[in-house]
């Protein structure tokens, strides 16, 4: 080890010489074509770019990504050869000629199934199939196990429901256009079971982030009570960290939004960006403080301590927190047509789905596409929830 690194620590020393944009060249690896190849089921090498004779494995478990390369191993983030991967794995899915989803035994696994017959429900007719490897008899419904209802339709009832229609619309569309009756509960019930689901799986990939952070919150109605929705925005992806709901700004509160956010990226802002709440300081400090270094702005560091906290002065200020407002108004307007749920439970869930459609659902007309893919989590073109339903529901073991 160099004597630089020991003097930095290896972790600090690799974060410092990391890429800052690791899109450029993860899509340059994923370009070239023969950088990235399978090794085995949800398990790649990847070239080295510096050592083209060697190779790294990156391998996805439980939802998560690893990578054998020296800044993983030191640093436990995101690579660029994770995030090659993803990007790969994302243009396959689409591409029409390789979209074609295969059907797996639910128990084995094995991919080597035939057709069995139909079954006829009342929600319409299901094919099933049989494993040829362990003999057992399924349907072929990855993610939508115990579900009666077509996995189109309860993907399509979600993509509906945050698009800005009510519980009862959803229904009253699936009647009408897709001949399916079920009651405005059973639509309910699949907004609450998968809108966690899916983002607790899009938490768990480690989305990167830029060295600014915004955060704020908006007044909401909740049941006829007005209650705080708070938001953490990354400033260049435009990714969605955190979302949260309290009935008071207090600094406990304060700091929860932010908490949530540090699970969800493996990255750490220079610059959080607030308006002037009093509780807005001391909650970054303690989240995000850090022992100062010779690299940091000294009108930040007191007492070897530094805070990232940043008070925007105005909205017409050079550094503003107008991305994160202009999300405040998004936000709201689809809050005023949702009025399914009641209570505060129900806000929380219907904030973490509006997360999931604006990270990975709907492209981002700043960007030219989603938040989600800007932060190295691509879901591809075509049906986007019903593929984050699957690969959430992979992750949970259903």
């Amino acid at each position: 080890m160099t004597e630089a690194v020991e003097q930095m620590g290896e972790a600090d020393w690799w974060k410092a010489h990391a890429w800052t944009d690791q899109r450029t060249p993860a899509l340059a690896i994923v370009a070239r074509g023969d950088q990235i190849r399978e090794v085995a089921p949800k398990t790649y090498s990847v070239r080295s770019q510096s050592h083209p004779a060697s190779a790294y494995t990156v391998a996805e478990k439980s939802g998560r990504w690893s990578c054998a390369c020296d800044f993983f191993r030191a640093t436990s983030m995101t690579c660029i050869h994770i995030v090659a991967v993803r990007y790969k794995i994302g243009f396959e899915e689409s591409d029409p000629a390789l979209a074609e989803t295969k059907v797996r035994c639910d128990a084995c696994r094995s991919e080597t199934v035939t057709l069995r017959g139909i079954r006829h429900n009342k929600s319409g007719d299901v094919q099933t199939y049989v494993c040829k490897s362990c003999g057992r008899r399924f349907i072929g419904r990855e993610g939508f196990a115990k579900r009666r209802a077509d996995p189109t339709n309860i993907a399509r009832a979600l993509d509906l429901y945050f698009r800005g229609m009510s519980i009862r619309k959803v229904r009253e569309h699936l009647e009408q256009v897709e001949q399916l009756r079920v009651s405005h509960m059973t639509v309910f019930r699949w907004v609450v079971h998968y809108s966690k689901l899916a983002a607790e799986w899009m938490d768990a990939q480690g989305a990167r982030t830029s060295d600014r952070w915004h955060i704020d919150e908006t007044v909401v109605n909740v049941n006829g009570k007005n209650e705080y929705l708070w938001n953490v925005i990354d400033h260049e992806t435009r990714f969605l960290l955190a979302t949260h709901v309290s009935d008071n700004r207090s600094l406990a509160n304060t700091r929860t939004p932010i908490h949530k956010a540090k699970a969800v990226t493996p990255d750490r802002p220079v610059d959080v960006l607030t308006d002037g709440m009093k509780a807005y300081p001391e909650a970054v400090n303690k989240e995000l403080g850090r022992k100062a270094t010779a690299f940091d702005d000294p009108k930040f560091v007191h007492g070897g301590q530094f805070n990232p906290h940043k008070r925007v002065p105005s909205i017409r200020a050079k550094e503003s927190n107008n991305r994160i407002e202009r999300f405040h108004g998004t936000e709201k307007e689809r809050f005023k047509v949702m009025r399914a749920f009641d209570g505060e439970l129900g806000t929380v869930i219907l904030a973490e789905g509006l997360r999931v459609h604006y990270n990975l659902v709907r492209e981002h007309q700043a960007l030219g596409m989603t938040p989600g893919e800007a932060a190295g989590i691509p879901v591809g073109d075509g049906f986007r929830w019903k593929r984050i339903i699957e690969e959430a529901s992979k992750r949970a073991n259903l």
